[in-house]
């Protein structure tokens, strides 16, 4: 079932229990502003879609039969005859109920936004004023079906671990080449990468965040994974040890590379950012790290004198 909405346009009054004291109506008239506006959807609102204020904007609804629960639907579904408004349920015809706030507590949980309301109809083009109530209400109304969350919550793990978040480019020193027993200082600089992108017709965002690093030192020895990603080194300070240094007894050519682990977040709809259960792992391509041996040795003649010896 789906209605097109239009909204209703008129001034809430309050019916108040005594009108014994001015300060009493006063106090009244703050806590259901409070309530209203802490009702009235931020999103609905910026959307145009369910606004209790002025302003005759229009929207489009659909119903969930198996829950009756009511939610925003694409624009382009086949048009009613029957005009759609819909009160919170704590006011009926424009009257707020104080003594009806507490029954709220609980209700229209299923997803963000949720508020109980009561649904009226009319033919369009026919006074507001006089549509009628429908059976069966109240009715909860969300910004976004929570049916469709939970489908979304069922993917997005998936979804994360498939995004392409790029590989981090991570630096030595010295580099290229360093000396067997030299301490080779590494770091890099990862940053966080956010994606959109549209799941079952909703606009998601993932942001991926890294948090911890490994790094494979090419001789079968590794480190982490840490939450530090090193720092580089002024050139009067290299050769000294660092958290992520490491010194190769043996010369060579080795492979380094450093494994980035990544936390997700996402949000749906500009709502809030959710956490992603487990993480994605991006490895960065290697580097070839070239380790020399060095020899000295004391010699009584240069290469002049002795052209065969040693170093000549």
């Amino acid at each position: 079932m789906t209605v097109h909405l239009g909204v209703l346009c008129e001034s809430k009054t309050f019916e108040m229990n005594s009108l014994s004291s001015m300060l009493r109506r006063a106090c009244i008239a703050v806590l259901c502003f409070v309530f209203l506006i802490c009702w009235s959807s931020p999103t609905l609102a910026e959307s145009g879609k369910g606004n209790m204020g002025k302003g005759g904007v229009t929207g489009t609804w659909t119903k969930h039969e198996d829950s009756g629960v009511w939610t925003s639907a694409e624009v382009g579904l086949a048009a009613d005859i029957n005009g759609y408004y819909f009160e919170l349920e704590c006011f009926d015809e424009g009257i707020g109920y104080i003594d009806c706030l507490p029954g709220l507590e609980g209700k229209c949980t299923l997803g963000p936004d949720g508020r109980s309301v009561w649904w009226y109809s009319g033919l369009l083009g026919t006074p507001m004023t006089d549509w009628q109530r429908l059976d069966g209400g109240p009715w909860c109304v969300y910004s976004v079906n929570p049916y469709v969350i939970e489908e979304i919550e069922g993917r997005i793990a998936t979804e994360f671990q498939e995004r392409p978040i790029a590989s981090s480019v991570f630096e030595t020193q010295p580099n290229p080449h360093s000396l067997v027993g030299m301490e080779n200082n590494m770091y890099l600089n990862a940053e966080e990468q956010t994606f959109d992108m549209t799941l079952l017709e909703q606009d998601i965002r993932i942001v991926a965040t890294p948090t911890e690093f490994e790094w494979r030192y090419g001789d079968g020895t590794s480190y982490g994974p840490v939450s530090f990603s090193g720092t580089p080194l002024p050139p009067e300070r290299l050769g000294e040890p660092t958290a992520t240094s490491h010194a190769y007894s043996d010369p060579g050519d080795y492979q380094i590379s450093v494994i980035v682990y990544y936390s997700g977040t996402y949000s749906i709809n500009g709502g809030p950012m959710i956490p992603i259960d487990g993480r994605a792992q991006v490895e960065s391509n290697s580097q070839t790290l070239r380790v020399w041996k060095s020899e000295s040795q004391n010699v009584a003649d240069d290469c002049l004198v002795n052209p065969a010896g040693f170093g000549c």
